[in-house]
């Protein structure tokens, strides 16, 4: 796969992402128009809480870290054969392991739930409706694991396009759930749109598991060298892949103390930040890991490096000004998807505010997901491991030093300043470990991306100023007139600027657009 193959086929990821995120909008939606901010819902976004953690640490984070560099080099030096057997055996010991890990989840839920909404405790009823629904949540955990294995599967057989649109079917579960039952079971609803979601995902992706060639197998050996070799990599690569999933418990902690809503601010804001974090950055780092991995078990070094600083400078081109963007029109976005229903002005105030703090660290999540997956390729989990404790531990410390004065906002910008940290360092022990990554290129791409940038900024403020003035925005036409002409002019300006700055970036990916 050259640069052009990585980009296009993160493009295909891109794509399913962009779909799956825009009805994870919806989702949000219809969240907000049901049950606004309420104790409610601040209970079961922290019931959501350990399932989703696990699904971001087990499914999507460790699972696949540690099993796609092993898979693809069985199918570089073992052939298919040895390569589905080491699949099957997985499949099976991941299946024994689910079992148990959601059998104590959800009887332990009584134990665990009272830490993760410490704010809870002076509330019984609420703390009582967030164990309930974090014990009617944990079946979800087992459905999206199995998924993410499927997925790692079919991503390195060359297959993007459905793992990237799976998610979709999870976020119209709880849609539908939400409308159907939300009257008669009220929150419950919700918990009931997870676990089918969670089923859903995985169901959509089998058909393309048989085609590839799988052939289901009952094969459980501990002995086999692959499994070995998995199960060295796969306990360093959940601690060290647990950053962001643990600052988002810590946040949720800490949150839970503050005044009710909250939660549900930091949630809303978090998952604003996750649509072009999905769309661009899991995109790139989703196609590109197997490539990695590829070139790795092949020992191309020096094609290895040339595509991690590919992905880097791809990761900054299109998260810094997806950031300012957010930046510049978060409220004018936050009015228009959420302020309905139950949804109010206050709501409105306080997602934006936390959006606004997070913004900042939007494009170092996206370079931390490049950088852990070079590492990875190489199989060398114990650096993101001993850069991912750092990296929570100054979330902690920030989180106590800004809490006081900023209380919400300063949990964001804990996230965003511990973030920051973490690509740093990753990038520097990165550059140790294989020398240099292009560095300069980066530099010269950044100064570019920067400049144009700050060209679409300008830009965005004089029309929001000539909106604010001249149009009303009493209305919810006038609403969607003002967010997508700003939008499309933003996207304009940032694209014009990089096609006369001549960014390699933006070649690339007008490239990757057109037909071979």
């Amino acid at each position: 796969m050259k640069k052009k193959g990585v980009v296009k086929a993160a493009g295909i990821v891109g794509l399913g992402t962009l779909f799956s995120r825009i009805t994870g909008l919806i989702r949000l939606q219809v969240i907000a128009y049901l049950f606004g901010y309420s104790i409610a819902t601040d209970a079961f976004w922290a019931a959501f809480t350990l399932p989703n953690l696990f699904r971001g640490l087990l499914a999507e984070g460790a699972l696949t870290t540690a099993f796609i560099p092993v898979f693809s080099e069985w199918l570089s030096n073992k052939g298919e054969e040895e390569a589905w057997k080491l699949a099957n055996n997985i499949l099976n010991i991941l299946f024994l392991f689910l079992i148990g890990v959601v059998g104590l989840g959800i009887l332990l839920a009584p134990c665990y739930v009272p830490w993760i909404g410490v704010g809870f405790r002076n509330n019984p009823f609420q703390m009582h409706l967030a164990i309930l629904l974090t014990q009617f949540m944990w079946p979800f955990l087992f459905f999206i694991s199995i998924a993410a294995l499927v997925m790692a599967v079919l991503n390195c057989r060359g297959h993007f396009a459905s793992p990237a649109v799976a998610p979709l079917f999870f976020n119209v579960a709880i849609i539908i759930c939400a409308f159907l039952f939300a009257k008669r079971w009220g929150i419950y609803s919700l918990a009931l749109g997870v676990v089918i979601g969670g089923g859903l995902q995985l169901m959509v992706q089998v058909p393309y598991l048989i085609k590839k060639g799988f052939r289901y197998h009952f094969i459980i050996s501990f002995k086999d060298e692959g499994v070995k070799k998995i199960g060295k990599l796969i306990l360093p690569a959940i601690l060290g892949g647990i950053t962001l999933q643990i600052n988002t418990v810590i946040t949720i902690i800490f949150a839970s103390i503050l005044t009710p809503g909250s939660v549900s601010g930091l949630q809303y804001a978090m998952r604003l930040i996750q649509f072009p974090l999905g769309i661009f950055s899991i995109a790139i780092s989703t196609a590109i890991f197997p490539r990695l991995s590829f070139l790795a078990a092949k020992g191309k070094k020096k094609e290895l490096k040339n595509t991690v600083s590919l992905g880097i400078r791809m990761v900054f081109f299109l998260l810094i000004p997806s950031s300012l963007g957010l930046i510049l029109i978060g409220k004018d976005i936050i009015s228009l998807l959420f302020e309905h229903g139950a949804f109010i002005l206050r709501d409105t105030l306080i997602t934006t505010q936390s959006l606004f703090y997070y913004c900042p660290g939007l494009f170092a999540m996206g370079a931390v997901m490049i950088l852990t997956r070079a590492f990875y390729s190489l199989q060398d989990v114990l650096i993101p491991l001993k850069t991912s404790i750092f990296t929570v531990c100054l979330n902690i410390l920030l989180n106590f030093l800004l809490i006081g004065p900023l209380k919400h906002k300063g949990l964001a910008l804990a996230t965003s300043l511990s973030m920051l940290a973490n690509m740093s360092v990753l990038f520097f022990l990165l550059r140790e470990k294989l020398g240099d990554v292009r560095g300069r290129e980066i530099l010269y791409s950044l100064g570019k991306i920067l400049a144009a940038t700050a060209g679409m900024g300008a830009g965005i403020y004089i029309l929001s100023f000539t909106f604010s003035n001249f149009l009303k925005l009493n209305s919810l036409i006038n609403q969607i007139l003002r967010v997508g002409v700003i939008v499309a002019a933003g996207v304009g300006i940032f694209g014009g600027l990089s096609y006369l700055m001549k960014l390699k970036e933006f070649k690339l990916v007008t490239e990757s657009l057109k037909k071979d």
